[in-house]
């Protein structure tokens, strides 16, 4: 029978929101991280427009409270889920598009494992708004482990 540590998981990029699956996807997360010694990289996106004119439009102190906002979620995830814990932790705040940003910075860290939650849209919303994992599974040069 395989273990984990077969299958050579040293960086996990952990993506979450605000939401209560980010709970769900930080306790998968973590697991996968002590039974592999893996690295956590521990990612939120503050979603900006696409086509913007300027930095005016786009309210930079909802973006600043946005930040915050994920800054003290990583700090209570870290803590509940991490602390005591003998693994590297990075914590970041991205901007712009968050399946971009997922993937891009997935890539750039050469991660083996991306768990990120999924909003349970229904079928006209996931056509109509897109799904972030959907996009992330279908563009991921890695494996992606989707908490539910």
């Amino acid at each position: 029978m395989e273990s984990i540590e077969d299958y050579g998981i040293r960086r996990i990029v952990v993506a979450v929101d605000t939401s209560d699956y980010s709970e769900m996807v930080m306790a998968r997360a973590s697991a996968i991280a002590f039974a592999s010694s893996a690295e956590i990289h521990l990612i939120s996106v503050v979603a900006l427009p696409k086509l913007i004119a300027s930095e005016a439009d786009i309210g930079m102190q909802d973006v600043r409270t946005s930040e915050k906002e994920f800054q003290e979620h990583h700090k209570r995830l870290i803590d509940e889920y991490l602390r005591g814990h003998d693994l590297h932790i990075e914590s970041r705040v991205l901007h712009g598009d968050p399946s971009n940003k997922i993937l891009s910075y997935a890539n750039e860290i050469g991660a083996d494992l991306i768990v990120m939650g999924s909003k349970a849209y229904g079928k006209v919303q996931r056509f109509l708004l897109g799904g972030v994992s959907e996009d992330v599974v279908r563009n991921a040069k890695c494996s992606v482990m989707i908490a539910k």
